[in-house]
């Protein structure tokens, strides 16, 4: 099943991104941080790895090599900060090839990232008043520096100010008042007209001020190619009919020279990556929830499978937009509590995670130390789903359930990978139970986003979102309300003004502890309503090719392609 980013900035963007999944109990439980990196030297020998990528000093790794990566699609826009550009592949590209002010660290902490910040730092909190300092050799690919000019330009470009401007999500920068030249044009000073709490999630990523002077430019400039970049790598080929995309070393790269030669994302069906890993044609590939990509892994003479917990969660989204069956809320509801997310977890994890418990919290995951489960607010009651479809008229008739004269069916958009087969087919039999026909639609995964999850072509549909460090500016535009096509990642466009009002006192929460209260009421609400509807959390496993270091389970960590490689 495909993964739905929710990352915002890895603070604060959204992704919608391929299945992956973990053996741990970090899924069960959570999990508590330890800053190297390695284990949670408290929790004991049982205690769950915070990243499994095969550690290696640079000196270890050999000069050169190819990565080969499957991805699901190419990019449908190379912005990864207009609403097109919210892909996992355009992520991971902008990893490689743009600045980011902040990354997370293996713990899921933010770090700066002093390739291009030499300081990232609060001046003042009343007003807040954060001061960014560029490194001096960081410069864009076109030869310009890069300057507080460049961030002046995205603040405005992603305000929200000007609505011609198709941003992602305008969190945070709607906030900031003022961005002013400081001492010098490598330091940006900006000022926000009220506290952002997740501050460190702002220019995560960082675009150049040559995509961002206007709406045109910004929302279809990079369409098909990123001409302007800054990073270890940089684009050298863009294949579409292969539907490849390679990347080699930037040679005006002023940090550390990354081991690898060349970065080649390719699309590939996950039905076909155990083939092409067995043969050599790729070196890694998520198994998520599959069995059979686990299986298969496991027999594989130099490959072995990594694992780590991520902030991954499947989940089944409702389409409560105007004149869709299920905008009425009490429908809505008696839907959630027909399906069994335990059956669901069990049969897709049972034999890679056991023991694994479904997710109980659609804003926090079960590794933030803030995670309630609060799945009993509506909790999985057949009995309950029946009588109130009883109660609302939906009365059997014959096999299904009808109100007059309309049968009770339910158009479940699923993607035709095992995953998205496995769940819409349980989901189906778990509904009929209860007498509402859900009928699937299996659609490949390239014609998932654009041609069924944006335009809401669904009543039902299954995707992974990807969480984030930073759940505030995170999950904001998933339940932002809906405004013609501006509705951010709110796919089901189901609108509950207490979020609102909640986000908004969230956002400015500069407490932790408060902070994740306000989010665990949020999620209460978001059970009440029948929002969306957790199912079960990602497995955190990768098949990678042995001798691949510094990548494959990267856990809450930031891709990071300039460190990987091959050992010698």
């Amino acid at each position: 099943m495909a993964r739905a980013s929710k990352e915002a900035g890895r603070g604060g963007r959204h992704r919608i991104v391929g299945a992956v999944g973990v053996v741990c109990a970090a899924l069960v439980a959570g999990c508590s941080a330890a800053p190297d990196g390695g284990r949670a030297g408290d929790q004991g020998r049982n205690a769950p790895r915070l990243q499994d990528i095969n550690s290696k000093p640079l000196s270890a790794l050999r000069d050169g090599g190819d990565l080969r990566i499957p991805v699901d699609a190419l990019p449908t826009n190379y912005n990864p900060v207009q609403v097109n550009g919210a892909r996992v592949v355009t992520w991971q590209l902008a990893d490689a090839i743009l600045p980011s002010a902040f990354t997370d660290g293996a713990d899921g902490r933010p770090r700066l990232n002093r390739n291009f910040f030499t300081s990232a730092r609060l001046a003042s909190t009343s007003p807040q008043t954060i001061t960014y300092r560029i490194a001096e050799r960081a410069t864009w690919s076109n030869g310009r520096a890069i300057t507080w000019e460049d961030l002046r330009s995205q603040w405005r470009a992603l305000s929200g100010a000007d609505a011609r401007y198709e941003g992602y999500s305008n969190v945070g920068y709607q906030d900031i008042r003022s961005i002013k030249r400081g001492a010098s044009d490598k330091e940006a000073v900006v000022t926000l007209r009220r506290p952002f709490a997740e501050w460190q999630g702002l220019f995560n990523l960082l675009v150049p001020q040559e995509l961002t002077r206007g709406p045109e430019q910004f929302n279809k400039g990079w369409l098909t190619q990123a001409p302007v970049t800054a990073g270890p790598f940089r684009i050298a080929t863009i294949d579409n009919t292969g539907k490849t995309i390679t990347l080699e070393r930037n040679s005006e790269w002023w940090g550390k020279r990354p081991p690898l030669k060349r970065v080649i994302l390719r699309v590939l069906d996950p039905a076909a990556r155990a083939d092409e890993l067995a043969s050599g044609g790729i070196d890694l590939y998520p198994i998520g929830a599959d069995l059979d990509l686990f299986t298969r892994a496991q027999s594989m003479d130099g490959v072995e499978i990594r694992q780590a917990p991520e902030r991954v969660a499947g989940q089944l989204t409702f389409n409560g937009g105007d004149g869709a069956l299920l905008r009425d809320e009490e429908l809505r509801r008696a839907i959630a509590q027909a399906v069994d997310p335990q059956e669901i977890t069990d049969t897709l994890l049972g034999k890679i995670v056991p023991g694994a418990k479904p997710v109980g919290n659609h804003i926090l995951p079960p590794t933030d130390s803030g995670y309630r489960d609060n799945a009993h607010v509506l909790p999985h009651d057949r009995d309950a789903a029946r009588r109130a479809l009883d109660r609302l008229g939906w009365k059997p008739h014959g096999k299904h359930r009808a109100k007059e004269g309309r049968s009770l069916r339910l158009r479940f958009v699923a993607q035709s990978t095992p995953t998205g087969r496995t769940v819409s087919g349980i989901v189906r039999d778990q509904l009929a139970a209860v007498g509402v026909d859900a009928r699937i639609e299996s659609v490949p995964l390239e014609k998932f986003y654009d041609d069924y999850l944006l335009p809401g072509n669904f009543d039902l549909i299954a995707f992974e979102w990807t969480k984030s460090a930073a759940p505030f500016a995170h999950d904001r535009p998933v339940f932002q309300e809906p405004r013609g096509k501006d509705f951010g990642s709110n796919f089901g466009r189901i609108h509950i003004p207490e979020i609102d009002r909640l986000y908004d006192q969230g956002l400015g929460e500069l407490d932790l502890r408060k902070r994740q209260d306000i989010a665990n009421r949020i999620d209460v609400l978001a059970w009440k309503h029948a929002h969306h509807l957790p199912l079960y959390a990602g497995s955190g496993s990768y098949a990678v090719r042995s001798g691949l270091a510094n990548y494959g389970a990267r856990g809450l960590a930031s891709y990071d392609f300039a460190q990987a490689g091959f050992e010698k």
